[in-house]
């Protein structure tokens, strides 16, 4: 299929000039250095499906200084740049100087010369392009009126238009890709197939020098340079805006970059001619970024990360069984995986092109079926940051705000330098967990807690420093003022709760959850140093105000006889001293009110501020375990299990919700879970524990949950930056030959850790009764007044590796 664009209704598809107005919403913006002079750089697809193209050369790149640092300027005689006056003021008053350079690479040479000299400099640190964005406050959609003509790459071009932010939906065009290869071919891997899918393709290339008949579904070309022009043309015929894939920037285009200029082939896969780049990973394991003019790349591996679906690993085998109830065709791994591959490149031609497909099709409908592309670019129209860089939630705030000081005439400062101001930050209170079963348990918690606090007590940077030079201070627990005038911080915060509250009314939950991702990142990035608005006075103040107001609700409740079993940052859980759920529910429901209702009373009254704050009634717990430490009696944090009521609901069909516990994580084995979920079935049903337990230990020692013993743990770095302290899952790759995986999956042996699929050793089953069944049973066993030893029979000193 060939996309083609919709010409606007009143003019033609020619080169001739013509004036309008349309919207649409924006994929990227960059620049290029012309002659000399910067230019702006915007792409983007209109609401009738073309695609544009904005080119303003009208900006200069620039920053600010103090007006009366002038005199630190007559030092810099080498270097480039123009004193000009400008309008705005710092936070606190003071006026300001623009430093205009030619060039937006010049911009760091003058505002490094001028810290050395001492001179504070505002907004030095903001992306030439992305300043572009943030004075006209573009966030996703836009206004474009000037004059227009017909382009190459992309299908309209402005000139210098006038731009204005806009709410446009987006709809961009989206292709997921997937690459085979031959790693173990000279000089590099050999490129052996690309498959695509979406926008009505579902296809693969693939590279036979034989010019084999190719199954339904796939196209043969000779040589690797004929199947990298067969995919460049493909994504210029489909107009693709969003290219994904799995792991698709370190691997796939990583490849691809390299299979091009080893063939000497110049890979074109933007709107405009220009190479590809990416960037390297940060960390052993982070993620790298492609920049593709005009074209965004978003790894679904990242999306689906940063979607806060917990998995046990991150392999598209694993998430696309999890999400779609599907998986790869071949789901070997390792050296199998490539031997399966290559061979079924070499004698399965129908075998070896559906796995291909296959790959790039689960790819993008694990995405749809998330609605992780509509959720990135919702955020995008949010925060103005492009789809590919919406989990970057500092530099979504260092547009946000700006954007809103400038239209105060203030002007932001640069990022402070590393090390600086450096305070340390206070975190949420905790209440001990009181251990042990309880029955008809209320939990409570305050909705999005700190963005409501931010709201409540007028937190703002901008505040902040209105409130030092003396304003009328709300003052918080720590003693840190803030300004009563309406700060911009909970305005924002103001506009996005209202924001939420009418996506949750339309049903629109990738709007929800594109809102509450962005107001819960706010005081992070306050807490942060690599921000701007960094300040960790302000972040201490809002988290004070949590522990006081989790600290209050404790008091309240036990004032009206109620005990408090436990308490975590927004959190409190209260015995509700009723036999019946039901009754108990009603009694929560009215209580809630009636603490709402004298919590903003009593604000009013303290802090003369109107409450923004609400407790919410969660859930019940019609049984609740709150569990104790491993290593003692006391009460474990963020461990419990319980059953949650619902009105109707069959008694006997009540599943377990285990928080905290190792059922519910990735580096305990498979058998620590079983065991788990059954203990806590029978202790929620009043049955016998100790058969079940001694039951396990005999089949266990037997060999009969040998498949239950795989331990699953991720490397965060090299192997080789293990020193002094070598994990086992480190120790199991050291001793394979093959590249280390994500995600390891060993065993423990006699003779130490091995990988689960290069098991030598016989396995060391007495290590996983005392460090996975133990663990998990002694909670339990300890709330029963039994011993582990006694009731699987064995009170041995064992040996363990």
């Amino acid at each position: 299929p060939t996309h083609t664009a919709q010409p606007f209704a009143t003019m033609t598809n020619s080169a001739a000039q013509a004036a309008v107005t349309v919207r649409g919403f924006v994929l990227q913006a960059t620049y290029r250095v012309q002659h000399g002079v910067p230019v702006v750089y915007v792409f983007g697809r209109l609401e009738d499906g073309s695609t544009f193209q904005i080119r303003d050369n009208r900006q200069r790149p620039h920053f600010l200084i103090r007006d009366q640092d002038q005199p630190a300027l007559a030092s810099l005689r080498n270097l480039k740049f123009n004193c000009l006056a400008d309008p705005r003021r710092n936070f606190v008053g003071e006026g300001m100087l623009r430093i205009e350079v030619p060039i937006p690479a010049d911009a760091p040479q003058v505002r490094d010369a001028l810290h050395r000299l001492g001179v504070a400099t505002y907004e030095a640190d903001v992306r030439f392009a992305q300043r572009y964005l943030i004075d006209r406050s573009i966030k996703g959609g836009i206004q474009i009126s000037g004059a227009v003509r017909a382009g190459q790459g992309s299908d309209w071009i402005f000139e210098n238009p006038e731009v204005a932010s806009a709410d446009v939906t987006a709809a961009p065009r989206v292709l997921s890709f997937d690459i085979e290869t031959d790693p173990h071919a000279p000089g590099g891997d050999r490129l052996l197939a690309i498959a695509c899918y979406g926008l009505g393709v579902d296809e693969v290339v693939v590279v036979d020098r034989a010019e084999r008949p190719m199954p339904p579904g796939a196209v043969g070309v000779p040589t690797e340079k004929d199947a990298l022009h067969y995919f460049a043309e493909l994504v210029r015929r489909l107009d693709v805006d969003v290219l994904t894939g799995w792991n698709v920037i370190d691997f796939d285009l990583s490849v691809l970059q390299k299979v091009a200029t080893r063939v000497r082939y110049d890979l074109q896969l933007g709107r405009e001619a220009g190479r590809m780049r990416i960037r390297a990973a940060e960390g052993y394991f982070g993620s790298g970024q492609a920049t593709l003019a005009g074209r965004l790349v978003v790894d679904g591996l990242d999306l689906v990360r940063g979607a806060f679906l917990k998995l046990d690993e991150y392999s598209l085998q694993a998430v696309s069984a999890e999400v779609l109830g599907e998986g790869k065709t071949f789901t070997s791994s390792g050296s199998d995986k490539v031997a399966d591959i290559l061979r079924s490149h070499q004698q399965d031609l129908p075998a070896f092109t559906l796995y291909a497909r296959t790959d790039a099709r689960l790819a993008l409908q694990i995405l749809e079926k998330l609605d992780l592309i509509e959720l990135a670019f919702a955020r995008s129209a949010l925060t103005g940051m492009s789809a590919d860089r919406v989990a970057a939630s500092i530099a979504s705030f260092d547009f946000l705000y700006p954007s809103a000081l400038h239209q105060r005439g203030l002007a932001a400062p640069s990022v402070a330098e590393p090390g600086a101001n450096r305070v340390s930050q206070g975190g949420g209170a905790v209440f001990e967990p009181q251990v042990g079963m309880h029955k008809n348990v209320w939990v409570c918690d305050f909705k999005s807690l700190y963005p409501s606090i931010m709201r409540t007590f007028n937190i703002d940077p901008l505040g902040y420093v209105q409130a030092a030079q003396g304003a009328d201070a709300i003052n918080t627990q720590d003693g840190t003022g803030f300004a009563r005038q309406p700060g911009i911080l909970p305005a924002m915060l103001n506009d996005l709760f209202d924001e939420r509250a009418a996506a949750k009314q339309r049903g629109d939950g990738v709007a929800s959850q594109a809102i509450k991702i962005l107001m819960n990142s706010f005081y992070g990035v306050l807490g942060t140093p690599a921000c701007r608005f960094y300040n960790p006075h302000i972040a201490n103040a809002i988290t004070s105000q949590g522990r006081f107001l989790l600290h209050w609700s404790r008091q309240w409740f036990e004032s009206r006889g109620y005990r408090v079993l436990y308490g975590d940052t927004d959190s409190v859980f209260v015995a509700s001293g009723e036999a019946d759920a039901a009754q108990a529910t009603s009694v929560g429901d009215d209580l809630v009110r009636a603490f709402n209702l004298e919590l903003a009373e009593f604000l009013s009254v303290e802090y003369q501020v109107e409450s923004r704050l609400e407790l919410e009634f969660e859930k019940l717990y019609s049984r609740l375990f709150l569990a104790s430490t491993r290593s003692g009696k006391q009460g474990a944090r963020k461990r419990y299990a319980g059953i949650r009521y619902q009105a109707g609901a069959d008694a006997n069909s009540d599943e377990i919700e285990f928080v905290g516990m190792e059922v519910v994580r990735r580096d305990w084995t498979e058998l620590a879970k079983q065991v788990q979920r059954n203990l806590y079935q029978r202790l929620f049903a009043g049955a016998d524990v100790t058969a079940y337990l001694s039951e396990v230990a005999n089949l266990l020692r037997d060999g009969a949950l040998d498949e239950q013993l795989v331990y699953r743990k991720g490397l965060r770095k090299s192997v080789d930056a293990y020193t002094t302290n070598v994990p086992p899952h480190v120790q199991a790759v050291r001793k394979s030959k093959q590249p280390p995986p994500r995600v390891v999956r060993y065993v423990m042996t006699r003779q130490g850790p091995e990988l689960a699929a290069e098991q030598v050793h016989e396995l060391d089953r007495e290590h996983y009764l005392q460090r996975q069944v133990r663990p998990v049973a002694e909670p339990v066993l300890q709330a029963l007044h039994l011993e582990f030893d006694k009731v699987v029979g064995d009170d041995r000193q064992i040996s363990l590796f």
